[in-house]
């Protein structure tokens, strides 16, 4: 192992870290592992769900058991963790056992990307890397207002997903107790107007009811498909069929989980957003 020789001031209290780490183990596959990869850390290996379409993971890092098996990782033998601080003490991020296996760092999803990227990356003395990944996101996003400029300030949009079990959709605004989710964050940056969390449920919840009286006013939406049907399933409720937008036909489909992520899924949604205001364009 490298040995322990960078301290570094985390939410979890002054730690050593290796100053070059050479085996990291990323607990969670969307914000941890999309981090490492962005930062160049030589990563051994991933937890939580296998890694979106869009992240470049490299053939040779295996997805580990999930939840983590402790023991697993351990006998990785890994000198660097990232883990999100959302449930410390939980089976998904045990953020507070995964301390006794190797130094960890943890991630806030309450946090932007570019504050969680900029945070890892002066712990670890990568900052050059993030600010130049932070400016190249910029730069993409000031080339779509520019381009998009009236149908971004003119509209009223929203990203969402649909629950075809229980029947309702489930808008990611920021707000909700999920959290800054990816949509959101990138649709900020873009300076796009969303639904507001004050109408929908705690989680973003919309029930089959209230289609109408909160989706009624939005003028295009970002339909994120999981790959489970739910989009076929949504597209024959009576309910959605009678929404202006729909019946415009302002819907944008963008395949796989893009809630929650890092710099990949951020480029990933600029391209997701762009395609959408490009339909509300005239």
């Amino acid at each position: 192992m490298a040995s322990l020789d960078r301290n570094v001031e985390t939410s979890l209290g002054r730690i050593s870290i290796p100053a070059a780490p050479r085996r990291v183990i990323a607990i969670d596959s969307r914000i941890s592992l999309e981090m490492g990869l962005a930062l160049e850390l030589p990563l051994i290996g991933y937890s939580h769900s296998r890694a979106r379409a869009w992240v470049p993971v490299p053939s040779d890092v295996p997805f580990l058991a999930a939840p983590p098996d402790l023991e697993q990782i351990l006998m990785l033998a890994p000198d660097l963790i990232l883990c999100p601080d959302t449930g410390p003490r939980s089976d998904w991020w045990p953020l507070a056992r995964l301390q006794a296996v190797a130094p960890v760092l943890p991630s806030n999803h309450l946090l932007s990307w570019q504050a969680n990227l900029r945070r890892l990356a002066e712990w670890i003395a990568k900052g050059e890397i993030a600010e130049a990944i932070i400016a190249e996101h910029a730069a993409r996003v000031a080339a779509i207002r520019a381009s998009h400029a009236q149908a971004i300030a003119r509209s009223l949009v929203a990203a969402v997903q649909f629950d075809r079990i229980k029947r309702r959709i489930l808008v990611r605004s920021a707000g909700t107790g999920n959290g800054l989710v990816m949509p959101a964050q990138v649709l900020a940056d873009l300076g796009g107007r969303e639904l507001g969390a004050d109408v929908l449920g705690p989680y973003g919840e919309v029930a089959l009811e209230a289609f109408g009286d909160v989706l009624g006013r939005v003028d295009g939406v970002l339909l994120i498909d999981f790959g489970d049907g739910a989009p076929q399933a949504l597209a024959r409720e009576p309910l959605w069929q009678r929404l202006p937008f729909v019946q415009a036909g302002r819907i944008q489909t963008i395949a796989g989980n893009c809630t929650f992520g890092a710099s990949y899924t951020a480029r990933y949604l600029l391209a997701g957003w762009e395609a959408l205001y490009q339909r509300l364009v005239g």
